[in-house]
């Protein structure tokens, strides 16, 4: 008969307040420590990815058992020249590497006269070894307990040529032996990586078995992860590793799949409450405790035997106990199953299992029930014949509560039925992209039928928007929850919401999928010596000094919010730019290669848009105006390109929309004297061929020069460093245009968007209602239309049709309105740059207060994520422009 018990269906769990298989949960607040995320409940992997991670973990098993076989050989063959060198013969090195086999050997021993092999290894006292030799072998701890397992720890490891022999010469051999081995490459321990999530944000890492994010470095959000092989029955949530692992041994042991084991139990409830004594079986071993004996003691030459610890030991504890049993536990599964088998060990960091807290029930006893089920039970439940107690015979075959119900493998279908899906509709199409249709049904269905489609849970990316932070986020090294990170998460949430609503996925081009964004935290990465001033000379009578020096020791907390927020600015003022710039530059070119090389399809069919709040406008600002009218072909494929050895000035990638969020963009182009110009020759789509002319478009090269498709500037109007750009582009024109609004995504408290007679616009009749072929602020005059008023901007004008004569027709040359229509659309084919926000309000409001939120107040507010939404996913050109969002003329009398 087969002892080799039955292959597990083990499940990966994560712990983890963002749920990353559902892109439309609440995103919670950050974590303040790593402490409060170790008490997150677990949740599953999605079964896509739980059958990836799988064979992930059984391939570097077999990678690591390869490795470790090599090394072995080749130790091995160093071990006869070295052995003998030393003075050692190669047979007492046999010996004695066959007695540190022996215990393995004995683990293959069949039936039950396997358990007096493993109680004596359990009960061993031989050091337990920090390296087992064996792939995963230990399930990992959160506390170093080797100095309590190793009476030798706290001694210092023999040196090659140690000798007490002093007088003795090196032995040149050996020296150089020992010189070979330092200076011998060591080749890296294996190791691997698999996405996971339904927006591939994530990736878990093994074998440490940790889920970190990708794109970004990690804030307190690397979550632990855990390959569960045993589940509570009521709650299907797994099982504290060690206890699971026990549980396996017990399993192994026993052999409770097979029929004999069936045998024992019916035996047992003939018997009686004797009889159930016989299968319990004890979840932690109990330890016999070693003696020593103690020194002759008085004249009479009594020798008495206590027990006391060894000098200079620390105390064994029952955690040391039971870790030690545990790694003699997972090296006997690990010799069963063996390398090439069914990985049957519960592995990762310890997790809070049915009561929400890591428990080992130390005292707790086991019946093994059939082929998946066991009890656990606490000595007063446990059987006893002194007390009459038959838990198999009077509860547990009757169907009765009773103990700790664990169940081996896990059951989809009873998870599911105990924690039923709350996916939407909404969710549903975030998950899908723009077409289930097109890809063959539901995620759910298309995953049925075939668990290795990738695209069964990843939606089709066609828009990456790249968001870029402005000041302040030195603070988020003393705040986390300051942390532009965290921020993102919600935005990010925020944007699937509204990619679920049926509204807005009407308007939306027919090949648009999903829109991910990812934060560029460029701040990080840069250190200003805290601003002091530093010189390449050597003269002692020099005097250095830096801001911890300047600073007056009133009022700390202010003062350090001052310096890690407000200082950003003068730094970049400073001979600091080019520093900050690069490194804006190389963040959003690190991750650009990495979603390229995570998503190949995305350089055929992805679009990428640009988000930069406050500062973050200002070097956007300064770094497309010095980027490419179309990237060269050498770095059309960025995953090909090395960014540490080409130091870019621009980025791999040209941008299609740039939003503006309390943006200053506008006074730096005041400063510089400079206007908002489009790129000559830039690839636009339906971009008018009259606009591609010197007198309307600018070069690479001039500041304000941007080669992109269209630029948002959105205004909070109580932000007091937002700045408005149509004036940057034509005073004059802009000064006709009427003040835009976004459209509201929400209605009012009666049933109106707005109070404001100019807002152009209705709840949803503005945001939706149907495209036009042309614009309207196109048409609003008639082409070559001259204005007869030439006074003040904003007064009322009269403007009379004038046709074009001969000459203009013939030349080109256009009036200076026209060419700031040109412009204007080439810019945003919306006709205009500028649009406000609505914020704040009420009979209450005190304006003051409202104006310290405002800055910082644009991530969820929902008209400025529909807006970001819509305009990223329409179609491209005028003609894809919506009502909610185009220009309007003044009204002219």
């Amino acid at each position: 008969m087969d002892d080799t018990p039955p292959p597990v269906q083990a499940r990966f769990f994560y712990a983890s307040l963002l749920a990353i298989d559902d892109p439309l949960s609440p995103v919670p607040p950050p974590a303040s420590s790593a402490t409060a995320a170790s008490k997150f409940i677990p949740r599953p992997f999605s079964a896509y990815d739980n059958a990836r991670l799988d064979q992930a973990w059984h391939d570097l098993r077999k990678e690591v058992a390869k490795r470790e076989k090599e090394t072995t050989e080749e130790r091995e063959s160093r071990k006869p020249q070295e052995t003998s060198q030393a003075g050692t013969s190669p047979e007492i090195a046999r010996s004695s590497r066959a007695q540190t086999r022996a215990p393995r050997q004995s683990a293959s021993s069949k039936g039950r006269d396997r358990a007096p092999t493993i109680d004596s290894l359990l009960n061993a006292e031989t050091e337990v070894p920090s390296t087992t030799g064996t792939p995963f072998i230990r399930a990992p701890s959160r506390k170093d307990i080797s100095a309590a397992r190793s009476p030798s720890a706290s001694r210092p490891k023999p040196q090659p040529l140690d000798s007490y022999d002093w007088d003795r010469e090196p032995d040149q051999q050996v020296l150089q032996a020992q010189q070979r081995k330092v200076s011998a490459p060591t080749k890296p321990a294996p190791s691997a990586t698999v996405p996971v999530g339904v927006s591939r944000l994530h990736q878990v890492v093994m074998p440490e078995l940790d889920m970190e994010p990708i794109y970004w470095s990690p804030v307190n959000d690397i979550a632990r992860v855990v390959r569960a092989t045993w589940f509570y029955k009521d709650t299907m949530l797994p099982v504290e590793v060690p206890v699971a692992n026990m549980l396996e041994l017990g399993y192994t042991e026993l052999q409770a799949w097979t029929e004999t084991w069936q045998d024992e139990l019916n035996s047992a409830v003939r018997v009686g409450a004797a009889g159930e004594e016989r299968i319990l079986r004890k979840l932690w071993p109990e330890v016999v405790k070693p003696t020593v004996e103690s020194r002759p003691g008085t004249a009479k030459g009594e020798v008495t035997s206590v027990v006391q610890p060894l000098a200079g030991l620390v105390p064994e504890t029952p955690e040391t106990q039971r870790q030690k049993q545990l790694d003699v536990a997972c090296q006997f599964l690990n010799a069963t199953s063996g390398p090439a088998g069914t990985d049957n060990r519960a592995s990762g960091q310890i997790m809070p299992g049915k009561s929400g807290t890591s428990r080992v029930y130390a005292t707790a006893g086991v019946i093994y029930t059939g082929a998946t089920e066991a009890y656990i039970l606490k000595p007063s439940l446990q059987p006893s014949a002194y007390y009459g107690r038959r838990p198999l015979a009077s509860y547990i075959r009757n169907n009765r509560k009773l103990g700790i119900a664990v169940v081996r493998g896990f059951d989809q279908a009873v998870w599911d039925k105990l924690n039923p899906p709350r996916k939407s509709t909404k969710a549903a199409k975030a998950y899908a992209g723009a077409s289930t249709d097109a890809a063959g049904g539901s995620p759910e269905a298309r995953q049925a039928m075939d668990p290795q489609l990738a695209a069964s849970i990843s939606p089709n990316v066609t828009d990456l928007i790249l968001v870029i932070h402005g000041i302040g986020q030195k603070l988020s090294e003393r705040m986390e929850s300051f942390h532009f990170t965290h921020a993102m998460n919600g935005f990010r949430r925020e944007v699937n919401v509204e990619l679920g609503s049926d509204a807005v996925r009407n308007r939306l081009r027919k090949d648009a999928g999903g829109i991910m964004l990812l934060p560029v935290n460029w701040r990080q990465t840069l250190t200003f010596e805290e601003g002091g001033y530093r010189s390449e000379t050597q003269d002692p009578a020099e005097n250095l000094y830096g801001l911890k020096d300047i600073t007056p020791e009133t009022l700390p907390s202010v003062r350090n919010i001052v310096s890690d927020v407000m200082l950003d600015i003068p730094y970049y003022l400073s001979h600091h730019q080019p520093k900050m710039i690069a490194a804006v530059i190389k963040e959003a070119n690190r991750i650009y290669k990495l979603w390229c090389a995570n998503n190949p399809a995305f350089l055929r069919t992805g679009r990428v848009h640009i988000i930069a709040h406050s500062l973050g406008s200002v070097m956007a600002l300064d770094i497309l105006s010095n980027q490419p009218t179309k990237i060269p072909p050498h770095l059309h494929d960025p995953t090909k390109v090395d960014l540490d050895a080409t130091k870019l000035e621009h980025f791999l990638f040209p941008v299609s929309n740039l939003f503006f969020a309390g943006s200053p963009a506008g006074f730096f182009l005041l400063l510089k004297r400079a206007p908002l110009r489009p790129r000559i020759d830039h690839d636009k789509a339906h971009r008018d061929p009259e606009a591609n002319s010197p007198t309307v478009c600018g070069v690479r090269g001039d500041y304000g020069c941007l080669p992109v498709d269209n630029v948002y500037n959105i205004i909070n109007p109580y932000d007091p460093v937002s700045y408005r750009l149509n004036a940057t582009v034509d005073a004059t024109h802009a000064a006709s245009l009427k003040p835009a609004w976004l459209p509201s995504a929400a209605t009012g408290w009666f049933g109106s968007a707005s109070d404001d007679s100019d807002r152009s616009n209705s709840v949803m009749g503005g945001w939706f209602s149907g495209p036009s072929k042309q614009s309207s602020s196109s048409t609003s005059r008639p082409k070559g239309a001259q204005r007869l008023d030439s006074g003040s901007p904003s007064s009322t004008q009269t403007v009379l049709p004038r046709l074009p004569s001969n000459v203009e027709l013939a030349t080109h040359d256009f009036s200076r309105e026209e060419i700031a229509e040109k412009r204007m659309f080439a810019l945003n084919d919306n006709g205009q740059i500028d649009y406000q926000l609505k914020y704040g309000g009420g009979p209450l409001e005190i304006q003051y207060l409202t104006m310290l939120g405002a800055h910082s107040s644009y991530w969820l507010l929902k008209d400025f994520v529909r807006a970001v939404v819509v305009e990223c996913g329409r179609e491209r050109g005028r003609e894809g422009t919506l009502k909610g969002m185009r220009a309007g003329k003044r009204k002219i009398i």
